[in-house]
């Protein structure tokens, strides 16, 4: 995973045009082709062979599996539409109060002053308010105005992905059962040659799309292994160890997820107006130690 992101960085370095017109629609194409994958193959092929197709259960897979597509691909739209370069701001904020000015500092390729946490982006062509890193599967930069959308996006990418794991191996389970079954109506109808053929071809099949499954699971669960700790401390991708911002986890997530906190979490449509507008950052005072 290490070596991926050093290369994909490497590359942006030196062909940042090129870099977005290739990478960008490959990943956004992967997350999309891939969720109508998983989902196609969960609810019209392994879901169906667990659950009984008029059951219960199996209406609240597709009601769970709409769930979680839905906000996966609400979020992923939410983080690309949400700006959160320094030119979002409005014109007045843009420019620092003469008491704030010492906390900003200048960036060299917008040769202007930038709010405290911002800095530039050469895929985006400019600065972004408390950057965290630039996403080829969202196709824009993570920043304050648009983390909340891009966490959501990961979260339930996790979860989707975990799911879908979860009835490929429950399948695997019971799948002695299954070849006990079907051997017994294959011999019943004088096809067993055929019958098992057909059989071993469709396990498979399904041991190769757990194949896939695995590796779709492990990368947003990879990168929820680097988004947890930046929420919780309020930190950054690229500075794990900056724990200066760090005001408790209530406040952090708020701070992040806005006014409504975890109620985002439901759907990327909720209004959840942030605290502050990305310019101010508190920082933990140094304790004082009198003698």
């Amino acid at each position: 995973m290490c070596f991926v992101m050093v290369g994909c960085k490497y590359i942006a370095d030196i062909y940042p045009v090129q870099f977005v017109k290739t990478a960008h629609p490959l990943s956004v194409g992967l997350v999309l082709v891939g969720t109508a994958f998983f989902l196609s193959v969960e609810m019209f092929f392994i879901v169906p062979m667990i659950f009984d197709t008029g059951g219960v259960l199996y209406k609240l897979a597709w009601l769970v599996a709409i769930f979680i597509v839905y906000n996966l691909l609400g979020n992923m739209l939410a983080c690309y539409r949400t700006d959160s370069s320094v030119a979002s701001l409005p014109r007045d904020r843009q420019i620092p109060d003469p008491e704030e000015e010492h906390l900003w500092h200048h960036c060299d390729y917008c040769q202007m002053l930038v709010p405290p946490r911002s800095w530039h982006c050469r895929l985006c062509n400019g600065c972004i308010l408390r950057r965290d890193h630039h996403c080829i599967f969202t196709a824009t930069c993570i920043g304050h105005n648009n983390y909340r959308y891009f966490f959501w996006f990961t979260v339930y990418l996790t979860i989707g992905t975990f799911l879908s794991l979860a009835t490929h191996l429950l399948l695997v389970i019971v799948n002695e059962e299954m070849r006990r079954r079907y051997m017994l109506f294959f011999i019943s109808h004088s096809v067993f040659v055929a019958g098992s053929i057909k059989f071993d071809l469709m396990c498979v099949w399904i041991n190769l799309i757990l194949v896939f499954n695995v590796y779709a699971f492990v990368f947003p669960l990879v990168m929820m292994a680097y988004q947890v700790p930046t929420l919780y401390l309020n930190t950054t991708f690229y500075t794990p160890s900056d724990f200066r911002y760090n005001k408790g986890f209530r406040e952090n997530f708020k701070t992040f997820m806005g006014s409504r906190g975890v109620w985002t979490f439901i759907s990327p449509t909720i209004k959840s107006p942030l605290i502050h507008d990305g310019t101010q950052w508190e920082t933990k005072q140094p304790s004082v130690t009198t003698c």
